[in-house]
């Protein structure tokens, strides 16, 4: 099967692995372009679909919107939106703590179960399969079949692997690859991280709820300067599910036990709670994880495609998932315009997943907070309407934006911004602004 259509007749099976949110909106995207969907899933149908404990804020892009529009999914996952209005960066300079806005009108966050639950109605309309406690045991590339341990063999037209940063289809296709090693697909550790949510009142409302407005995203970028070498992060955002709450994730290193780090966080957030016994509770309701890295040197292998953080997985403020769905349509886009699969998929490695794979370095420097230049560049180039804004600071948020045009743009804007600085003799300006990211 060298080289399968993509027009006329839909084709036989589309295989994805993994059932976030990008794979469901594929499955949903393409549904009437094969004859059988199946969604295989690792987790159980309870762990998949469960309403309690913390689940992350999500913030929709206009672009990742209208692909959530077409697949149908969009007015259930919109009832559950909250408002959201900006970021507020708080930064200590010189003794004194800064505060750095930037806000954002008419955009809404979305907490991520509420998404999962949607999209899984969705499939279930449309009568898509989708196998909860799925095992993959290996992935035959050349021969286009995945052996999973209930299913048995799978004969696959086109795979999409989108399982994720620790995906099993991309460890799979790396030992498989003839042009890449399995070094090149690894990944970096960045940080680990802890997240649990904390009711809005008083207090705590106050500080991490923006006041009247309430919603709001914080971000507190220093260490506690009681422990100046522990490094210890914190990202708060205010949502409604549907009472007023905080979500909080902390960011800490890999010399810090979780024990250490639960220490840190009750100084933190101790002026502001009413009862350390809730606090403690509702860390222990809490879970965390690693922030990982990967920007795959190549995103398909015949005929499997990796999508989303299984591809270009980073430390995200609301752009990974965004740019996942997007690659969604992208690739969509491709696939129903190309005379082969072939060709689709090569395309697109070549082109989105150039954009992408260039967007994730940038996303890596950010993990190592050495993107202050960079981002005060542009923006002051972009106030002066010399450029877009930062894609990391809402620039990804614009109605017309497509990965690829947009991703040049950024690096033109990146050459362009230096060239301003140098030119106005700004950078001392600059390098002060830079110590806020």
């Amino acid at each position: 099967m060298d080289s399968l259509s993509t027009k006329g007749k839909p084709a036989d099976h589309l295989v994805i692995i993994g059932s976030g949110p990008v794979g469901m909106t594929a499955a949903l995207m393409f549904k009437d372009h094969f004859k059988r969907i199946t969604l295989l899933e690792k987790q159980s149908r309870d762990s998949f679909l469960r309403t309690g404990g913390f689940t992350f804020p999500i913030v929709f892009t206009p672009a990742s919107i209208k692909i959530l529009k077409r697949v149908g999914a969009w007015e259930a996952i919109e009832a559950e939106r909250s408002e959201f209005f900006g970021v507020v960066v708080h930064k200590r300079l010189l003794g004194r703590v800064l505060r750095v806005k930037s806000a954002e009108e008419g955009v809404y966050s979305h907490w991520r179960n509420h998404i999962v639950n949607s999209l899984y109605q969705r499939v279930r309309q449309e009568q898509i399969e989708i196998h909860f406690e799925s095992r993959v045991e290996g992935i035959d590339f050349t021969g286009n079949v995945v052996r999973e341990a209930r299913l048995g063999e799978l004969q696959y037209d086109l795979l999409i692997g989108a399982d994720g940063i620790n995906s099993q289809t991309r460890r799979l296709m790396a030992q498989a690859h003839p042009d890449f090693s399995a070094d090149d697909f690894n990944l970096k550790f960045l940080d680990n991280w802890y997240a649990y949510r904390l009711p809005a009142r008083g207090a705590m409302r106050e500080k991490f709820g923006g006041g009247d407005r309430f919603y709001a995203s914080n971000v507190f970028v220093d260490n506690l300067p009681q422990f100046p070498a522990e490094k210890f992060r914190v990202v708060t955002t205010s949502m409604k599910q549907p009472e007023e709450e905080i979500s909080v994730l902390v960011k800490y290193d890999a010399a810090l036990d979780l024990g250490r780090v639960e220490e840190l966080n009750e100084i933190f957030f101790d002026p502001y709670i009413d009862s350390r016994k809730e606090l403690r509770q509702a860390w222990q309701e809490g879970y965390g994880g690693k922030f990982e890295q990967v920007e795959a040197p190549t995103f398909k292998l015949h005929h499997a495609l990796l999508l989303g953080d299984a591809a270009h997985g980073f430390e995200s403020t609301g752009d990974l998932i965004n740019l996942g769905l997007t690659s969604v349509g992208s690739f969509y886009e491709l696939y129903t315009q190309k005379a082969s699969l072939d060709e689709a998929l090569r395309i697109y490695d070549e082109t989105i997943g150039e954009s992408l794979r260039y967007y994730a370095r940038f996303s890596l420097r950010r993990s190592h907070e050495k993107v202050g230049f960079e981002i005060g560049s542009i923006e002051l180039a972009a106030k002066l309407g010399l450029a877009n804004r930062h894609p990391g600071l809402f620039g990804i948020y614009v109605d017309d934006f497509e990965i690829q045009p947009y991703m040049a743009s950024y690096q033109r804007d990146i050459r362009n911004s230096r060239m301003l600085v140098l030119g106005l003799g700004l950078i001392p300006l600059i390098l002060a602004g830079s110590l806020l990211f």
